[in-house]
């Protein structure tokens, strides 16, 4: 990255609207309870890692994939207040099908994206769809069976009676977790989630469904961040200030 190059990404680092909505919950909420789904390894493109390991937040972070769930042990092992759960959540406990691509040689790495094992999902094809970038991509997708959990099950396992904060990257299949949570019994106060992978109804469904239980939304990037404003308090006077500094975009975008 050339200077010039590297002045505009800090330009548009310091603009964009979800660091700056996450400080002021942050600041609102320093005792968060957060439950984070397609944690990764709790270290790579991480919103919440600032905060988890500065304030006395407590949570549990997800991840399905045993390769990397593994690296999520080591990066918090020590970590008081956060619980780590290797599971899918889905709409059922039990077990559920779950596609990642395999670890590559040490020798492989710097041929791939730095994203290449945060790409998988309960969807083959949203793992296939960044073929693109991968060529190869098509053989090196591992089917597997991972234990599921429901979100219900999930909360009630880690005695989570309240969760300030949602957040949802799950490669494609976020609106299908999203629907099964009864927000009207445990309405996060900020909820954030991917949007790039699902399809434009998908899309338009999940952010009418999440509006419909009285959140205002905006979308920024691959995210839409969702905050429950009940009162006007200083988080609610920080969201009605801010503007996405990029456009959602999602991949049917990229590929119209």
């Amino acid at each position: 990255m050339n200077v010039l190059a590297a002045l505009r990404h800090r330009r548009l680092q310091r603009r964009l609207a979800t660091p700056r909505l996450l400080r002021a919950f942050a600041d609102a909420y320093p005792e968060a309870s957060f439950v984070e789904i397609g944690s990764n390894d709790g270290v790579q493109h991480d919103h919440l890692r600032p905060f988890i390991l500065s304030r006395g937040w407590r949570g549990v972070m997800v991840e399905p994939q045993p390769h990397v769930f593994a690296r999520l042990e080591r990066n918090y092992a020590g970590v008081a207040g956060v619980a780590l759960e290797n599971a899918a959540i889905a709409d059922r406990d039990g077990t559920i099908p779950f596609y990642y691509p395999a670890p590559p040689e040490d020798d492989e790495w710097e041929a791939l994206p730095d994203w290449y094992d945060g790409i998988g999902s309960l969807s083959r094809e949203a793992v296939l769809s960044h073929a693109a970038h991968i060529p190869d991509l098509e053989r090196r997708v591992v089917r597997v069976e991972v234990r599921s959990l429901t979100y219900a099950s999930l909360c009630r396992a880690h005695g989570l009676d309240r969760v300030d904060l949602l957040l949802l990257d799950t490669e494609g299949h976020d609106w299908e977790i999203l629907r099964t949570i009864d927000l009207h019994e445990r309405p996060p106060r900020l909820l954030v989630y991917e949007h790039f992978h699902l399809p434009p109804a998908e899309r338009r469904a999940c952010r009418a469904h999440v509006e419909s239980l009285g959140y205002e939304t905006m979308e920024e990037g691959f995210d839409t961040l969702c905050l429950c404003t009940p009162t006007t308090d200083s988080l609610t006077r920080t969201w009605r200030r801010l503007r996405p500094a990029v456009a959602g975009v999602s991949a049917h975008d990229l590929t119209a």
